[in-house]
């Protein structure tokens, strides 16, 4: 009987951790805190072939490298950060239409232009 206790007090501790963990995930499109992911949304209904999945990567980790060296730069403001931000997206949107096919683009400027429509930060997505 001791060791069935165990047993079912083992496995409940392992499924609460489980559920706590799945908690702290952040929901699909979405970054850590809730805010909506732009570059993601933008990507909807695109798939990427392994070789542009592996550009795609590459882009990614350049610019959230670029962000968390802006971000630990103490010498620039919040106005100069707002910046260079915005110009680090623009220039990362280049370089991600640029691995593009021609209808791929097509998917991604119509997502671009949803996203501007809804207004700033995006806007939920239109129920579907």
């Amino acid at each position: 009987m001791r060791k069935l206790q165990l047993v079912v007090a083992a496995a409940m501790l392992v499924a609460g951790s489980t559920v706590a963990v799945a908690q702290d995930a952040p929901p699909a499109g979405t970054r850590q805190g809730g805010r909506p992911n732009p570059m993601m949304a933008m990507m909807q209904g695109i798939t990427l072939t392994a070789e542009q999945q592996t550009k795609m990567d590459a882009i990614t980790k350049k610019y959230a490298d670029m962000r968390t060296a802006m971000m630990a730069d103490a010498s620039m403001d919040q106005d100069a950060r707002r910046a260079k931000g915005m110009e680090n997206r623009t220039k990362q949107m280049e370089e991600v239409k640029a691995i593009l096919t021609d209808e791929q683009k097509v998917v991604f400027d119509k997502n671009a232009a949803d996203m501007a429509a809804r207004g700033p930060g995006g806007g939920r997505p239109p129920a579907a």
